[in-house]
């Protein structure tokens, strides 16, 4: 009898797919593709795991699923992974298929080296640093025979370990309130509407290199720069009344092994954040506030990587809504959200992305990281960097931030990261330069399978 685990009560509430693009220059068949997400299926237990129905929830099943499926397209222009990217965001992830999908794009043109890669996989398996983890290792298993080292699962129990409440009275009767409280909440049929649109970003090399210089040369974080950047362009935008409160930032407790159950490859969901509280005045000095950031955001994620344990132990003791129930509570939130008020905005930065190994016979041109939520409305800027640029990548729906709101914020938000690096007194007059290139894919609401 196969291996079964329950969802726990965040992957049962994440529904959503992440997509990472890749355009490589290079030759290669389509058996090396094949060899590459088999070793790479074989080495992770979410690959090889259906995800069963059962009355009381979604369980995995262990070792049962059938080999990623991969789609062959032909590559006839260099903006068709625009197409294949809105099929693979918009279309669920059945139960009894993988939970990651391959679409390759392959040049229809004969003397033509260059081809797209998309992998597409559920959020409730991946995060975006997964994603990256398996874009890698697919990558050199293209042109390397290396055999990858299969993990064995990991469940919310690895990473609570012997953890156990101060006052487990008074935790079990927070749950049991809360969990009363979620057996009144009705079913919908209706599955909220989500339409969700983006804008994506890049920052050269030259501007990109000038503010990691800047940031060293200040004792600062890259992360505590975007924090500050961004807290003012949103002020800037939005104005005091209607700014964000809070800046929410994701933590990985797979870095530097703060958590002993994850390593730095495993897949993995939901390592938790932070937030940090934005200025309504911003009278200090730009690298003043930086300075202070970059203190509290140190603070902060050592506190955040204590409370892990604990907030897997309450999350693990609440009961799980059932799918009608989550569509009334998204319903309800956005009826009951006050309109053009955010209360807090999203930054994920995802940090510098090596997915390519120097003596790969093929070279990375691009990549590019989708998101879309068939839930809740997907919110926030997600930045990482590729090829020495700094990416960034902006989501909302039109009940967050408008499309104008956003490009207004990609302005700003430049703006402020370009005047960081002109410097007066040390001769540099030019200010570097911002390659600004909006991809725009529409996401529909429309459900599809394949």
């Amino acid at each position: 009898m196969k291996q079964k685990r329950k969802l726990s009560t965040i992957e049962h509430l994440v529904e959503g797919n992440i997509v990472c693009f890749v355009r490589l220059e290079g030759s290669f068949h389509v058996d090396q593709v094949r060899s590459a997400l088999s070793r790479v299926q074989r080495k992770h237990p979410a690959l090889r795991a259906l995800i069963r129905e059962e009355p009381d929830g979604l369980y995995y099943e262990a070792d049962s699923a059938p080999e990623i499926p991969l789609r062959i397209v032909p590559r006839v222009t260099e903006d068709d992974y625009r197409r294949e990217c809105q099929t693979e965001l918009t279309t669920e992830f059945v139960y009894d298929q993988p939970q990651l999908r391959a679409v390759w794009l392959r040049s229809a043109v004969t003397e033509s080296d260059e081809s797209d890669l998309l992998l597409a996989t559920s959020h409730r398996i991946c995060d975006g640093m997964s994603i990256f983890t398996i874009v890698r290792e697919v990558l050199r298993s293209l042109h390397t025979d290396e055999e990858l080292i299969p993990y064995e699962p990991i469940t919310e129990r690895d990473i609570i370990g012997d953890y156990q409440p101060p006052q487990p009275w008074k935790r079990k009767l927070t749950v049991g309130l809360i969990n009363g409280l979620l057996r009144l909440v009705p079913n919908s049929r209706q599955a909220p509407e989500n339409s969700e649109h983006y804008l994506e970003w890049r920052a050269d090399r030259e501007l990109s290199n000038a503010l990691k210089q800047r940031c060293k040369a200040e004792g600062v974080s890259v992360h505590a720069l975007l924090v500050v950047a961004l807290d003012r362009a949103l002020l800037a935008v939005f104005g005091k009344e209607k700014a964000p409160r809070w800046i929410d930032n994701q933590i990985d407790p797979r870095r530097r092994l703060r958590v002993a159950a994850l390593k730095s490859d495993t897949l993995f969901l939901g390592g938790g954040g932070f937030k940090l509280r934005t200025e309504k005045a911003p009278d200090v000095e730009f690298w003043v506030r930086t300075r202070a950031i970059n203190k509290e955001i140190r603070e902060q994620i050592e506190q955040e990587i204590r409370n892990i344990p604990s907030r897997f132990h309450f999350f693990e003791m609440l009961r799980t809504p059932t799918s009608g129930q989550v569509q009334w509570m998204v319903r309800m939130y956005y009826a009951l959200r006050m309109k053009d008020r955010l209360d807090r905005f999203p930054l994920s930065n995802l940090g510098n992305v090596a997915a390519l190994d120097s003596d790969a016979p093929f070279r990375l041109k691009d990549l590019r990281l989708y998101v879309h939520s068939f839930r809740i409305g997907a919110l926030g800027l997600i930045t990482y960097t590729v090829n020495g640029e700094m990416r960034f990548y902006c989501i909302s729906d039109e009940n967050s931030m408008t499309r104008s709101q956003m490009d207004a914020l990609r302005r700003e938000f430049m703006a402020l990261l370009r005047h960081q690096v002109i410097q007066p007194n040390n001769g540099v007059s030019e200010v570097p330069a911002c390659s600004v290139q909006s991809l725009d894919i529409p996401i529909t609401t429309e459900r599809a399978h394949i």
